[in-house]
C-alpha cells in the first residue's frame, strides 16, 4: 500500500462520515439517545437500574453490517465502508472519553 493510498482512504472516509451526519444527523446524539432508550427498556423489564455504555451503540451497527456481509449473496462496498465509519466514529468517541477522564 502506497502512502498516497492512505491519504485517499482518509479523504474518503472524512467524506463518507460527513455525508452520514448531513443524512442521518450526529452519531454522538445518535448513541446517547438510543442508549438512553436501551437502558430505560432493560430497566424496566428487569425491575433494577441498569446502565449501558454510550459505545454500544456503534458496536451493534458494526455487528449489524458485519451480519449483512456473512449472509449477502454478494460484495457489497457500502458495508465495509460502513464499517471503517462507525470503527473510525468509535475512535473518535473512545478518544474523547479519555480525554474526560484525565480531567
Amino acid at each position: 500500500m502506497k502512502p498516497t493510498d492512505n491519504i485517499r482512504f482518509i479523504n474518503s472516509l472524512d467524506k463518507l462520515l460527513k455525508q452520514k451526519q448531513e443524512d442521518y444527523g450526529s452519531f454522538d446524539t445518535t448513541s446517547w439517545l438510543l442508549t438512553g432508550i436501551l437502558e430505560r427498556l432493560l430497566s424496566a423489564h428487569n425491575g433494577v437500574q441498569v446502565k449501558v455504555p454510550l459505545r454500544i451503540f456503534g458496536i451493534f451497527m458494526i455487528i449489524v453490517k458485519l451480519w449483512r456481509i456473512m449472509n449477502g449473496k454478494k460484495y457489497n462496498k457500502d458495508s465495509s465502508d460502513d464499517i471503517a465509519g462507525y470503527n473510525e466514529l468509535l475512535r473518535k468517541m473512545l478518544q474523547n472519553e479519555e480525554k474526560h477522564d484525565e480531567k
